[in-house]
């Protein structure tokens, strides 16, 4: 079911430390990106066919900052990649794993399904089907 890591979302307070940072161990910076709508900005850096993503908030709204507020930087969300999504979720639920984005037995997954972080002891795991 499970494949490996396909990436790693580190949540910063501020963005432009934060990749000074990384470059320094990483080297430069592969993209960036702003989502407004999500109130994030975000800098990846690439490694073959997984990355390491820095994600900081834009304002004072959204789960990033409220992330950031109640337990400081640090791993936001591990992406593992499943070779089917679908049956991953319905392996998962059948296991009595608490998920996030599941839509139900007998509907299609559609979007994004989640590990709670209950589950995993703290960080959201996120399921991708590449």
């Amino acid at each position: 079911m499970f494949k490996g890591v396909d990436h790693v979302v580190i949540a910063v307070k501020d963005i432009e430390a934060a990749v000074g940072r990384y470059e320094s161990i990483y080297g430069d910076v592969s993209d960036r990106s702003e989502s407004p709508g999500a109130g994030v900005t975000m800098a990846f850096f690439r490694f073959g066919d997984s990355y390491l993503e820095l994600v900081s908030n834009l304002g004072d709204e959204g789960p990033i900052a409220k992330r950031l507020t109640d337990q400081g930087e640090g791993v936001h969300l591990v992406a593992m990649k499943v070779d089917n999504l679908e049956q991953a979720v319905a392996d998962l639920r059948g296991k009595g794993i608490r998920l996030v984005g599941d839509p139900g037995e007998g509907n299609p997954v559609k979007g994004q399904v989640f590990i709670h972080p209950s589950v995993t002891g703290g960080v959201l795991t996120q399921l991708v089907e590449r």
